[in-house]
C-alpha cells in the first residue's frame, strides 16, 4: 500500500497558462486539499546533479504591431517619404536593452527581490557550464546582464525577449515595398517581486513614449503569471532532497528555473500548498525544439524518486 494518499491532476494547457485548471481548482477546492503538490516539469543542470527547483520566473506575453500606410506601397514611388513600419519597429525594439545586457525600460527592475546570501552560496555549488553550454547551444560566446553568472542570468534575473518578428514580403525573390505593418511577439520573464500587470504597464508606457509619431503602435496582451518562490529550507524541501539523494545516490542541488509554470501560484493561493518541482529534464533534451527527447536513465530514476518521495512526505508534519 502507498504510505500516503495521492490525487493525480492531469491537464494539457500549461503552455497557454492553464486557464481552465485554475477554475477547476477553485470549483473543487475541498476535494483537492493536500499537504503538497508535486510537478515534474523542470530540469537538472546535468546528469550528475539531481535538483529540486524552488523558484520559477514569471512571465508576460504580448504582441506589438506598428501600423504605417493603409496598404503596402511601392518603395520606388513612395520610399523615403513614408516611415517604414519594419524599420520603426526594429529601432523601437533596439531601445529595449542597453549595452550591458540590462533591460533599458525605466523602473523595470524596481521590485526585483535580490538573492539571499544562502541562495548565492547554492548558486556557487552548481556546475559551471561555460564551454559545454556554448557548444550545446551553438553560440560563439555567452551573453547576458553584467555582474551575474550565466545560471543567475538564466534563472534569477528578468528578461525582455523577442520571440518572433514579421513584416513585409516573405516569399522567394524580392518585392520592392514599404510594408503596411510590422509585428513582434514578445515575452518578459519576471523575477520574484515583479508583478505582471505593473511590468506590462511600464513596458506599454515606454513603448508609446518612444514610438515615432509617423506610425501607430498597437499592443495586444497575452497570458501572464507571477514568479514562484518556495522556502528552500522548509520541511517539504527537506523531504524532496532526501528522496533525490536516495534515488540518485548523489547529493542534490537547489535550483532556480528560468521557465514559468503559471499554475503553481494557483496551487498556493487556492489550496495553500507548496509545489515541489522535481523535473528530470536535461539541457540537451531540445525542449521546445525539433527532436525533443527524454533520457531513459532519468525515466528510471524518476520511478525511484516517486517511491522515495511518497515515503519521505508521509513522515513529515506540515
Amino acid at each position: 500500500p502507498l504510505p500516503c494518499d495521492l490525487t493525480f491532476v492531469i491537464e494539457g494547457e500549461e503552455e497557454v497558462g492553464s486557464r481552465h485548471l485554475a477554475k477547476f481548482l477553485k470549483a473543487n477546492r475541498a476535494e483537492l486539499q493536500c499537504d503538497a503538490v508535486v510537478v515534474s516539469d523542470t530540469g537538472m543542470p546535468d546528469k550528475d546533479h539531481p535538483a529540486l527547483t524552488y523558484a520559477l520566473r514569471g512571465i508576460i506575453a504580448f504582441e506589438v504591431t506598428i501600423h504605417g500606410p493603409a496598404r503596402d506601397l511601392h518603395s520606388g514611388i513612395f520610399g523615403g517619404a513614408v516611415e517604414n513600419p519594419a524599420m520603426a519597429l526594429s529601432q523601437l525594439l533596439a531601445r529595449m536593452r542597453d549595452g550591458k545586457g540590462r533591460v533599458a525600460i525605466p523602473h523595470f527592475y524596481d521590485d526585483v527581490r535580490p538573492l539571499t546570501a544562502y541562495e548565492r552560496r547554492e548558486f556557487k555549488r552548481l556546475p559551471v557550464a561555460g564551454r559545454d553550454l556554448r557548444r550545446l547551444l551553438g553560440v560563439k560566446r555567452l551573453w547576458g546582464e553584467q555582474g551575474f553568472s550565466a545560471m543567475e542570468q538564466r534563472s534569477a534575473r528578468p528578461t525582455f525577449e523577442i520571440n518572433g518578428l514579421t513584416s513585409g514580403y516573405q516569399g522567394e525573390g524580392s518585392k520592392t515595398i514599404v510594408p503596411a505593418w510590422a509585428r513582434a511577439k514578445i515575452t518578459c520573464r519576471l523575477a520574484p517581486g515583479q508583478r505582471p500587470e505593473r511590468i506590462r504597464k511600464i513596458v506599454r508606457d515606454y513603448m508609446k513614449k518612444i514610438c515615432p509619431p509617423t506610425v501607430r503602435l498597437e499592443m495586444e496582451a497575452g497570458h501572464g503569471a507571477e514568479a514562484y518562490l518556495m522556502p528552500p529550507t522548509g520541511p517539504h524541501a527537506r523531504a524532496a532532497l532526501a528522496a533525490l539523494r536516495m534515488a540518485f545516490h548523489r547529493e542534490p542541488v537547489l535550483l532556480r528555473e528560468g521557465g514559468s509554470i503559471p499554475i503553481v501560484n494557483e496551487f498556493k493561493k487556492v489550496l495553500g500548498a507548496e509545489t515541489l518541482l522535481l523535473g528530470l529534464g536535461l539541457p540537451d533534451d531540445n525542449a521546445h525544439s525539433p527532436n525533443e527527447k527524454f533520457d531513459l536513465d532519468n525515466f528510471e530514476n524518476g520511478q525511484r524518486l516517486g517511491a522515495f518521495l511518497w515515503q519521505e512526505l508521509s513522515r513529515g508534519e506540515f
